[in-house]
């Protein structure tokens, strides 16, 4: 008798996007009373983190494909765990701001859009782009031969 090893993959997307903005939240919300979220290095460590979620979530990817996806492939995983993070980041943010109540009312949607949105969506594209180039071994070929 004959068995079938099925190996299922699991979507790395969402699972990532998610545990880097779990991650993310916390650490705002533990600068959020602490005082310390005026503070420019927390803004900077907010991006860290993101940067280096949107990196092993690629070198995952890569690995459970037995490192034999295209660089497309390994940007797109990037590109798509970058969207899942920014998006529930930008929602808790939204929420954070209107259960906190107004304390930046005048600056907060530049802050949203200025720091949680496009400084997140960059950082993760340009992390989705360095681990699709680092981290494709054969930069030849994409198909065995």
């Amino acid at each position: 008798m004959q068995t079938v090893n099925h190996r299922h993959h699991v979507n790395l997307a969402p699972v990532y996007g998610i545990m880097i903005a779990v991650v993310s939240i916390v650490f705002t919300v533990i600068f959020y009373y602490t005082d310390m979220a005026g503070a420019l290095w927390t803004g900077y460590f907010g991006n860290l983190l993101m940067f280096l979620g949107i990196l092993f979530s690629v070198i995952h990817y890569n690995s459970q494909h037995h490192e034999k996806t295209s660089a497309w492939a390994l940007f797109g995983m990037g590109f798509r765990t970058t969207l899942w993070a920014v998006f529930i980041i930008t929602l808790f943010t939204v929420a954070l701001h209107f259960i906190s109540g107004a304390e930046r009312e005048n600056n907060f949607w530049i802050y949203l859009f200025g720091s949680v949105f496009f400084s997140n969506v960059i950082v993760g594209l340009l992390a989705a782009v360095l681990a699709a180039m680092v981290f494709k071994r054969d930069q030849t070929t994409t198909k065995p031969e």
